[in-house]
């Protein structure tokens, strides 16, 4: 797979132990779904399965319980880190955002039974589930400010610059 301006323009095979590899438009990173593209590009279509599987589960099984309250509780610990995994480094579009939060709003107008985006943004505000953006924000600024907190931060911070510099050329 390539990534880059010339991502689709044919080149020679290249072989491993005298085998032909053959040229894929996707590859599979654990969870990660990352494209030949212009520009490194991730799918996202993945996430909804791996999300909507534990959120149908918890929901069918708590609603007899009747306990919306709890629903939230269990969607937060079980369905939220399927959209939010690695979300620090990924390169997310604004569609994409807009669709996984969308995934979100979704699932809390089935667990609380409303339809209006008003409500639904007051019950976010209620427990604690910011929009996708702030939450990616939130973990992005906790991510950098655990990375100067290491005590081998100059080293990173020199490989980091290494690595700008050289993708530049």
């Amino acid at each position: 797979m390539r990534v880059g301006p010339r991502f689709n323009v044919a080149c020679k095979s290249l072989e491993l132990d005298g085998k032909a590899l053959r040229f894929v438009d996707s590859v599979k990173y654990p969870r990660i779904n990352i494209l030949a593209w212009h520009h490194f590009r991730c799918s996202f279509e993945h996430v909804k399965l791996k999300f909507f599987r534990p959120f149908n589960c918890i929901y069918t099984k708590s609603k007899a319980a009747g306990s919306e309250i709890n629903t939230v509780e269990l969607f937060k610990s079980h369905c939220l880190p399927h959209i939010t995994y690695a979300c620090e480094a990924l390169p997310f579009s604004k569609t994409d955002i807009h669709r996984l939060d969308n995934l979100i709003v979704r699932a809390l107008c089935r667990i609380l039974n409303v339809c209006s985006r008003e409500n639904v943004d007051c019950l976010r505000r209620y427990f604690d589930l910011p929009r996708l953006v702030d939450m990616i924000k939130r973990r992005k600024y906790r991510f950098i400010d655990q990375l100067i907190g290491l005590d081998h931060f100059d080293s990173v911070l020199r490989s980091m610059t290494y690595f700008i510099v050289l993708s530049a050329v």
